[in-house]
């Protein structure tokens, strides 16, 4: 199990804050400061996201909003699998959107220190009508100074269950929580002969961690992403991850997945699900709206039944609090108006129709009751509400983490690629493979700790301990 620095979506392992700019700029071009260039002009504001359910709000919001401030918004929408090149790229020739959606995976500080984001400026009348504790020290904001938005709570998990409500009652299950009842429906749909039982985006190896880590966290891991969050020791090899992995496993074993299904990315599998025909699909809570841009036909047979645990226990799952969601440009020249923009994605209309759009929730979940939403969505979301609470984060507590992030290298293979090869045979000891992936991550994290220490940052492993921490507890410092 290697580690190897600048490969994935995280391309910048292995280097402190100081040379983070330099090295973001060899793979984006030169970064100037706020003012040098880059961004819109006075009469164009350029506002880049990749969400893909809410394409239409945001090109409708850039109308509404541009004629508001008086200034032509140029909205762009970025698949996700390009959406860092696009960025990276926009960089490289100081043309960085003035508004845009953060999909660099950085800690903040080094975004802020490379010149890739400044500060957004929030009226005192916008923070008043934003939730308790929306802003964290570390995440959104360093040193009091604000740079980033949240616009989507934190309260949400990915691993949702959805169903095709008319093949449920065509072949005869409800809607199952435990593996065993979720296994039993996949049977039935196959025994039934008409539909295929369940897809999933198993090409996706992103999509697959995330699953599993939220699968695993509801199955009893104390922790998230393979860390306790009481010990700080990765522990992928945890019966909780072995046993999210092996549901998957007898699920394929069983051939109870579309012809296709192992190399689906995430367009592939919903595609699929949303044209209709296949029993189950798990999704995170954007499902309905990027299904109602596919085939809008296949809203009214949207169900959602939760996430499975084991034993179908009440559903128990722990998120740190959201970075910036929203950031404004480090080249930006019309920073004004941009944070102008920014903070109209707090107002209730626009959250109102962000629970419309359907994709994450928003960071109001009060506005979901009155939206034009699915019924299963608004469940789904008080669901979220009553079972996701919120986690420890090392660098909420200790800003100096960030250096160790900054410099900590990537995995790989990481959890995504091990549950691809277990699926498809080529690894057969599932434990002892998550073990050396527990291992590896484990020297990373030592690894830039140590690097950052020598250049003074004062961190160290105990940093990651939270031994006061309470599964279904929110965390307080």
């Amino acid at each position: 199990m290697s580690r190897t620095p600048l490969s994935r979506r995280h391309f910048l392992g292995g280097v402190g804050l100081t040379g983070m700019a330099s090295l973001l700029a060899a793979c984006g071009g030169e970064s100037p400061p706020p003012g040098g260039g880059g961004g819109g002009d006075a009469g164009t504001l350029r506002w880049w996201d990749h969400l893909g359910g809410l394409q239409t709000l945001h090109d409708d919001w850039a109308v509404s909003e541009g004629e508001r401030l008086g200034i032509t918004i140029e909205h762009t929408y970025n698949e996700p699998g390009k959406a860092t090149e696009a960025l990276q790229l926009a960089n490289q020739s100081n043309q960085l959107p003035d508004v845009y959606s953060p999909v660099i995976g950085l800690p903040l500080p080094a975004l802020v220190e490379a010149g890739w984001v400044q500060e957004i400026t929030i009226s005192d009348e916008v923070m008043a009508r934003l939730p308790e504790n929306t802003f964290v020290e570390g995440l959104s904001m360093l040193d009091g100074v604000i740079y980033g938005l949240p616009a989507f709570t934190d309260k949400q998990y990915v691993a949702c269950t959805w169903y095709n409500a008319e093949i449920a009652e065509a072949v005869g299950f409800e809607p199952p929580t435990s593996y065993d009842e979720f296994l039993a429906a996949l049977r039935a749909i196959a025994d039934h002969g008409e539909y295929a039982p369940m897809t999933i985006a198993l090409g996706a190896v992103g999509r697959m961690r995330e699953q599993i880590d939220d699968l695993a966290q509801a199955g009893g891991f104390p922790g998230f992403t393979g860390l306790r969050f009481d010990t700080g020791e990765y522990e992928y090899h945890h019966d909780a991850y072995v046993n999210a992995i092996e549901l998957y496993k007898e699920i394929s074993d069983n051939g109870w997945l579309l012809p296709g299904t192992n190399g689906f990315q995430i367009p592939d599998a919903r595609g699929r699900w949303a044209a209709g025909g296949i029993g189950f699909h798990i999704d995170g809570p954007y499902s309905p709206g990027a299904v109602r841009s596919l085939n809008a036909e296949m809203l009214p047979n949207m169900a959602v039944a939760g996430m499975l645990t084991p034993d179908g226990e009440d559903i128990v799952a722990t998120k740190g609090a959201r970075g910036g969601d929203w950031v404004l440009g480090g080249t930006s020249e019309i920073a004004d108006l941009a944070s102008q923009l920014i903070e109209t994605f707090t107002q209730d209309d626009y959250q109102t129709a962000l629970a419309a759009g359907m994709d994450q929730p928003p960071l109001n979940l009060d506005v979901v009751a009155d939206a034009d939403v699915i019924e299963p969505y608004a469940w789904l979301v008080e669901d979220f509400r009553a079972r996701v609470f919120r986690a420890p984060q090392p660098q909420v507590r200790n800003v100096d983490v960030a250096q160790v992030q900054a410099r900590q290298a990537p995995v790989a293979p990481e959890l995504g690629n091990v549950i691809q090869g277990y699926l498809g045979g080529q690894i057969t000891d599932l434990r002892a493979e998550l073990t050396k992936l527990s291992d590896s991550y484990s020297a990373a994290l030592d690894e830039a700790i140590a690097a950052a220490t020598a250049e003074g940052a004062a961190v160290s492993r105990a940093d990651w301990e939270f031994p006061d921490w309470q599964r279904g507890v929110d965390y307080t410092y």
